[in-house]
């Protein structure tokens, strides 16, 4: 320490800590925006007979001069700066200098309610996931293998899942699945990939072996690891060692593929013959919560709602729902006179031909086929085919067809129906049917 500095400081009033921390208050730039835990900790750490900075002692000011007195001739910014130096200083790292790869994702969920199928519903809302893809309503299924209380960490973690699948779409190059100019050439296509979220099975410093997970039908799969190789936690590049065996992650590799296109082959009509390359690990990325959240599974625990299809009143399942065919018809459209419409809902009464439901709103439609197709379903196919799931009150079907965009029709004829089909509710795809 600079004598000069050493013997002012020693041979003058120290200032108290009370004026410190009030100068500090004073320099804060107006734009920044307040952060009790950096402050505290930055008090807390500050001693009233310790100088600083080098650049205190260095302020051309007299040597009679107290800190204080030292601090009143500096900037503010330098002030604050100092006090955010001293804070990297007893922490030992860069403060202020660490930047997500990509925003952490936020969720919100609203209070359960239950949805006109029986079931807990609720409503999210984001920001930061990636896509922004994920539905504004989402219901739980009755064989879920989650609880109401996991969506949250459930819905955020698909964010992440997303948010990271997007970062990694514009950080590696890659190509557009799109066909060249010379289709009648062979040609390569680098391809990127993300996978589920897995573990790290073994890992050294030229390979890592991730977890395959038999209910997804995969296999353990072990990648080279490069020195290009991208390792990341918390949103943020670190060292292999950083990312450890067991821990929870996703990978993101790339793909060479070399097409062969087939003799006569045109921009409008082209057949091809492709063989795929050795995958490139690109980047390993731990995630941040347990596994549950993430499994597959749980996100197949939920179903998609949307606004029905040429019905805004009314709300559809649109993901992770299966689907029985009853009855398929022809319908013909005209361009600006007719839309594809859906409606789904609950089957109130059946009679022959025709079938009562209530949709999410509380709305009738009566919807009539041109032969009795539940009673043949019923009989024909049901035990046979289907776990013996038949169609009855309380089911739910799913009914698509065509009309003008301004008629709302209630009473669904034949001529009109495009599909009619018994809604199903399965978590994975093995499972065994069951009606919704």
């Amino acid at each position: 320490m600079d004598k000069s500095c050493k013997g002012a400081v020693e041979g003058e009033v120290i200032m108290k800590d009370s004026q410190f921390e009030a100068k500090l208050i004073a320099a804060k730039p107006q734009d920044y925006s307040s952060n009790v835990e950096f402050t505290d900790t930055v008090m807390d750490s500050i001693q009233s007979s310790e100088i600083l900075s080098s650049q205190v002692c260095k302020t051309s000011v007299n040597k009679k001069e107290t800190l204080s007195m030292k601090l009143r001739h500096l900037p503010k910014f330098a002030i604050f700066a100092i006090a955010v130096g001293v804070l990297a200083l007893l922490s030992g790292t860069a403060y202020a200098t660490y930047q997500l790869l990509w925003a952490e994702p936020k969720v919100t969920v609203s209070e359960p309610t239950v949805s006109a199928g029986g079931r807990q519903e609720v409503a999210i809302s984001l920001a930061e996931c990636g896509s922004d893809s994920l539905a504004s309503r989402y219901e739980l299924k009755k064989n879920a293998t989650i609880t109401i209380e996991d969506v949250p960490n459930v819905i955020k973690a698909r964010c992440e899942l997303d948010a990271i699948g997007t970062w990694s779409q514009s950080t590696f190059p890659h190509d557009e699945h799109v066909l060249p100019d010379d289709v009648t050439k062979e040609y390569d296509m680098v391809r990127l990939s993300s996978s589920f979220a897995t573990h790290i099975k073994t890992k050294s410093d030229s390979s890592i072996t991730f977890v395959g997970l038999t209910k997804y039908m995969e296999e353990d799969k072990t990648l080279a690891v490069t020195p290009s190789v991208r390792f990341i936690a918390d949103g943020r590049d670190v060292q292999a060692s950083d990312v450890s065996i067991n821990d929870v992650v996703m990978y993101v590799t790339s793909q060479t593929s070399h097409i062969t296109p087939m003799p006569g082959c045109t921009l409008r009509n082209c057949s091809s013959s492709g063989s795929l390359g050795n995958e490139t690990l690109l980047a390993v990325v731990k995630l941040s919560m347990p596994f549950q959240y993430y499994d597959q599974f749980a996100w197949q625990s939920l179903t998609e709602r949307a606004t029905c299809q040429g019905n805004e009143a009314d709300t559809c399942l649109t993901g992770f729902s299966g689907a029985i065919d009853l009855y398929m018809g022809s319908v013909s459209m005209k361009i600006n006179e007719t839309m594809y419409k859906e409606i789904q809902g609950v089957i109130t009464s059946i009679s022959g031909k025709s079938v009562v439901i209530k949709s999410s709103s509380g709305t009738l439609f009566t919807v009539t086929t041109p032969t009795d197709v539940i009673a043949a379903y019923n009989t024909n196919k049901a035990a046979k085919y289907y776990n013996n799931q038949k169609v009855e009150v309380g089911s739910s079907l799913v009914v698509r067809y065509a009309e003008k965009e301004s008629e709302h029709s209630k009473n669904l004829i034949s001529t009109l129906l495009s599909s009619v089909q018994l809604q199903t509710e399965n978590v994975g795809k093995s499972d065994t049917v069951k009606a919704y």
